[in-house]
Formats: structure tokens, sequence, C-alpha cells
């Protein structure tokens, strides 16, 4: 039961990576291979991460 568990929760972490990654300004499709990879992980480091920075403007 736990294994399977594991699996969903994984599984429901690409796209939850995917649209915060979006949402934060930073590279949904690499985010989305890194959830792939690193499963729950991904959204959770998203949120410490928070907005990706803006470069200033020069003017």
């Amino acid at each position: 039961m736990g294994f399977w568990l594991f699996v969903v929760v994984s599984i429901g972490s690409i796209p939850l990576a995917y649209a915060m990654a979006r949402e934060r300004g930073r590279s949904s499709n690499a985010w989305f291979w890194i959830a792939v990879v690193v499963g729950p992980l991904a959204p959770l480091a998203l949120l410490i991460l928070g907005n990706a920075k803006r470069p200033a403007s020069a003017g």
C-alpha cells in the first residue's frame, strides 16, 4: 500500500511542479523533468526557492 501511495504522490507532483514553475517565472520544462526524477521534492524546492529574480530594467 505504501509503495502505491508514493507512486501516486510522485506522479501527482509532476503537473504541480510544472504549474508552480510557470507561476513563479521559472523554466516549466526543466521543473517538469526535475519532478519526474525527484518526485514530490520538486514542488517543495519550488516553494523554498520562491519567485525567479527579474533583471532590473535599465531605464
